[in-house]
């Protein structure tokens, strides 16, 4: 098995397929790398290809009329991209750029739709991984309308937190403050002043684009009240 086949093996809508298929898809596969800041593809481009995610970060977003950015989601290590256009073979519905360094393997459409049309299994996968990403958009369209800045800032932090050396929890965004705001569908002014009214409270210390959660339940039950 080559090495792109093998790695394809590892990814959860790929997972079950025998080595023929996980062959045939390797055969016209590619590595892709963008650079920070770069775009992977924009919305309303013809969508060729679907994407996953070897190394680095993606944030996908869509922007106004006038230039205004609201950001859907962040892709992570071991994640996909590109399924719904790969389906419905319509342009890109968001555009994606990298936060950091990124290292993609690239899956001809063609290939992916062949696969899918003849493997149930593939085809449940996906339709999984599109059904997660239907959640995580559900549930940020609710925080918008039902909670208010400090406290969907206060659920961001939490959900992107990792255990520290020292048992303390960090909070790495990997993005400047305008990316975050436009994460939050907020303008940075108004960021920096949930940031400070959180610090103020003692919960959370500023690191530069780290944050570091002081007190993990009283910023736990600041978010679900």
């Amino acid at each position: 098995m080559s090495v792109l086949a093998a790695e394809l093996a590892q990814v959860s809508v790929f997972a079950g397929l025998d080595e023929s298929e996980l062959a045939s898809l390797a055969q016209n596969a590619f590595v892709r790398r963008v650079a920070r800041g770069q775009i992977l593809f924009s919305e309303g481009e013809p969508s060729d290809h679907m994407f996953l995610v070897r190394s680095g970060r993606l944030r996908v977003f869509v922007t106004s009329a006038r230039g205004e950015e609201l950001v859907l989601s962040v892709v992570n290590p071991g994640e996909s991209l590109g399924e719904l256009s790969v389906l419905d073979r319509q342009p890109r519905s968001a555009t994606v750029d990298a936060l950091e360094a990124t290292e993609l393997i690239a899956v001809a459409g063609d290939d992916a739709r062949a696969l899918l049309e003849s493997n149930p299994q593939a085809l449940h996968a996906v339709a999984v991984a599109l059904a997660a990403g239907m959640r995580r958009l559900s549930g940020t369209a609710a925080d918008l309308v039902f909670l208010d800045l400090p406290r969907r800032l206060a659920k961001l932090l939490l959900s992107e937190s990792v255990a520290a050396a020292d048992g303390s929890l960090l909070s790495q965004l990997a993005m400047t403050q305008s990316g975050v705001a436009a994460r939050l569908g907020v303008t940075r002014q108004s960021l920096n002043r949930a940031l400070s009214a959180l610090t103020h409270r003692g919960w959370i210390t500023v690191e530069g684009t780290t944050v570091r959660i002081e007190d993990v339940a009283a910023l736990t039950n600041f978010a679900e009240s």
